[in-house]
This record gives C-alpha cells, structure tokens and sequence, in this order.
C-alpha cells in the first residue's frame, strides 16, 4: 500500500461563491471540526453511556508563503488579506478545499478570515496562518479539478476611455492571447505576469464592455467594466 501525501490538499477561495481563484504557496492545509455532543443515557442501554452530536463547527486552518511580484502581492492572499480587521459581510470570504488528485471528497463554505503572521524572523521567509473559521453549513462539493483557466479580479481604473491603460489583476495569465473589452480585442497588451497585465483600452462606444483574458487553457470569467 501506498502512503498518502500530506500536500494533495488544494485550497481556493471565492469573494462571491462563483468565481474562484487557487490559493498559491500552501505549506500547510488542515480541516477540522469541533463537535458538541450531548450526553443522551437513559436506562435502556443497560448502564452503558451514549452521546449524540448536537453541532459541527467546521475551521480550515492554512498556512502558505507570502508572495510577490515586483513588490506586488499576490492578489488572491489579498483578497484574504482584505477581510482582515473588517465587520459584517466584509470579514467572510467563501473558501473550498479538495484532493488535487481527484478524489469525491471537497468541502466548501463561507467563513470568517482570522489572518496572522507565523513567522517574523530575520532568516524566516514570510509566512501567513490563515483560519477560516466557518460561518454556517459545510456543503460536500464535486472535486473541480486542477483548472489554469484564466480567472479576473479587477480591472482598474474603472471608466477609462480607448487609448488609455488599464490594469487586469487574476491569475493564470502566462500566455495570454487576447485581452477583450466585450467583443473588441486590445491591439496592445502586456503581460506583465501570471497576475498582472496591462491593456489599452480598445476603440469602441462607451457603456458596458465586461473584460475577458484569452490563454491557450480558455477564456476567463467575464468581469464587469464600464468604458468611459
């Protein structure tokens, strides 16, 4: 028999439970869940004790490695890193977790974000403890594979006009063939890396003209832009 792999664990994390992005840099994934039982013995067992489960409270705890790219961290820790210190829906994030390697197993939920740094020291490489301490029901999810279809967060400023530049922040964009303003293609972009690229805002009327990445694995999400 063959052991398991402590990292077959993959991590992703969602602002709104549709569009989701992977969690890069994990050095540590662990689920856990604190069960209250209520003691339920009557006489009927005999002498013997019995208890029964009365609530789950579901908590992933992940640590990873602080990234950045040229001085710019990596957007997805930040949208983790966005929920800290805030009130209300601002503290949730929505985060799913499941076997790299295919297995029926994922879980996914929305949680509070408690974000703290495990190391500090002079020789340490940055490293962030992040528990996502659930917020409601745990739902069993179908494994959504290992995907690198391109994935858009933020395209900024908002209400640029054609000529200017626009800033495209995701994920998975090594390669990119196309950046799109609703049907129009960017004639100049570029990639500045696998998180980052950089477009000319197309010729075109002005209105709502949602952004697309093209790669070689597919086109991305369509993310909401109004041109100026």
């Amino acid at each position: 028999m063959a052991n398991e792999l402590a990292r077959r664990l993959a991590v992703d994390v969602s602002a709104d439970n549709v569009t989701w992005l992977r969690l890069l840099g994990t050095t540590d994934v662990n689920d856990q869940d604190n069960v209250t039982k209520q003691d339920s013995t009557d006489y009927d067992n005999d002498g013997f004790g019995s208890q029964e489960v009365t609530l789950h409270g579901w908590m992933l705890a992940v640590k990873f490695n602080r990234k950045s790219n040229a001085g710019v961290f990596d957007p997805v820790q930040e949208l983790i890193r966005q929920a800290r210190f805030k009130f209300g829906d601002q503290a949730r994030i929505y985060v799913r977790w499941y076997d790299r390697n295919g297995r029926a197993d994922g879980k996914s939920g929305r949680a509070l974000v408690e974000w703290n740094r495990s190391k500090t020291g002079v020789a340490d490489i940055e490293e962030i403890s992040v528990n996502f301490e659930g917020d409601g029901k745990l739902v069993d999810i179908a494994n959504p594979g290992s995907s690198t279809l391109p994935v858009v967060i933020s395209a900024l400023p908002s209400g640029a006009a054609a000529g200017a530049q626009v800033t495209v922040v995701g994920q998975y964009f090594t390669g990119a063939t196309s950046v799109k303003f609703a049907a129009v293609s960017a004639t100049v972009f570029t990639v500045v890396s696998d998180t980052t690229i950089v477009a000319t805002v197309p010729a075109g009327s002005a209105g709502s003209a949602p952004v697309t990445v093209v790669t070689p694995a597919g086109t991305s999400n369509a993310l909401p832009y109004t041109r100026g």
